[in-house]
């Protein structure tokens, strides 16, 4: 995520933040740092970027209202994100920002469950400020350790992405090898 920010700038910025967000703000700040952009450019198209991929997700969402009563992953879902919503009140808009992976997918929900069009959108927009300057900061400030932080991660994932395919090749072999046996204890017991 950094050599692609580091390449396309705030492009990269806007449109990272549009789909995942986190890295690439903790990343805008480091690099805002460095100096390849100033932290008030990074702040501007962080936002913009969060906001714009926030809304065309609701939007989506408030499209496909009709059909979510049918989708058993929305049916079950439904009355959690309603909870959440009641105990928290607009709240959970600020507060999905920071649980990984509930963003988007919350701007999805909204959009299917009636949360009114502008409501949303001005408290996507705060939010998306706060969120930006949070972890942009955060970037900004701790530049240096956040670096060596990454490139601990890349050796981490590295290192994970190898288990994983180890793993899988062993179950994926196992399950093989059992239906070679099946397979064979059946032609025997159809042979007698």
């Amino acid at each position: 995520m950094e050599e692609i920010i580091r390449r396309y700038g705030l492009w990269a910025v806007f449109f990272g933040t549009m789909i995942e967000g986190d890295l690439t703000l903790l990343f805008a700040g480091v690099l805002a740092r460095a100096g390849l952009f100033s932290f008030e450019e990074a702040f501007l198209v962080g936002t913009a970027g969060g906001f714009i991929g926030d809304t065309i997700t609701y939007w989506i969402g408030s499209h496909f209202r009709r059909r979510a009563d049918t989708i058993k992953f929305f049916v079950k879902a439904k009355p959690r994100i309603e909870k959440l919503m009641r105990r928290f009140g607009w709240v959970t808009v600020f507060i999905v920002k920071y649980a990984y992976g509930l963003r988007t997918a919350s701007a999805l929900f909204w959009g299917i469950a009636h949360f009114g069009r502008v409501r949303f959108l001005v408290l996507t927009l705060l939010s998306c400020a706060v969120w930006v300057g949070t972890l942009s900061t955060i970037g900004f400030t701790f530049a240096t350790g956040i670096e060596t932080l990454m490139g601990d991660l890349k050796r981490v994932q590295i290192i994970l992405l190898i288990v994983v395919v180890i793993v899988l090749l062993v179950y994926f072999i196992g399950k093989f090898e059992r239906k070679v046996i099946e397979d064979k204890v059946s032609e025997e017991e159809s042979d007698k």
